[in-house]
């Protein structure tokens, strides 16, 4: 997974410890970051101060915050969790199709409901691959 910021690439380390930071609000010290991130503290530090050198993180009283917020483009960060845009509009289509079994069961079966229940669920298909895709690609 790599981050382009401001075109300068990123290594996955970096784009880690970034988004470790965006997603936790700031003031993470190293000895966080090491132990959350599975990394050691050196590792850590030396990639913090790089990131520090791009003018991304700073360092403050009680550790490290983002200086310049990112757009993730293709992401959204709800919480400290970062998911693709498209996963939402496949949870919007799974929630039509069950809507719409739901419905089916209760009433009667038609040829509407019968394209209703494709379309939909083809839809969510379509965009839960992409947001695989997406997510193993890279973040924007």
């Amino acid at each position: 997974m790599w981050l382009y910021l401001s075109s300068r690439r990123l290594t996955d380390t970096q784009v880690r410890i970034y988004l470790y930071i965006l997603t936790r609000g700031g003031d993470v010290s190293v000895r966080d970051i090491a132990r959350d991130l599975d990394l050691s503290p050196s590792t850590v530090h030396y990639n913090l101060k790089r990131l520090e050198e791009l003018g991304y993180i700073e360092k403050s009283i009680n550790g490290y915050v983002v200086k310049n917020p990112v757009k993730l483009g293709e992401y959204i960060i709800v919480g400290r969790l970062i998911i693709p845009r498209l996963l939402i509009y496949g949870l919007f289509f799974t929630g039509i199709f069950a809507g719409t079994v739901i419905y089916t069961i209760l009433t009667e079966f038609t040829a509407d409901r019968l394209l209703t229940l494709l379309v939909s669920f083809i839809a969510a298909a379509l965009f839960y691959l992409e947001a695989l895709k997406t997510r193993r690609e890279r973040l924007v």
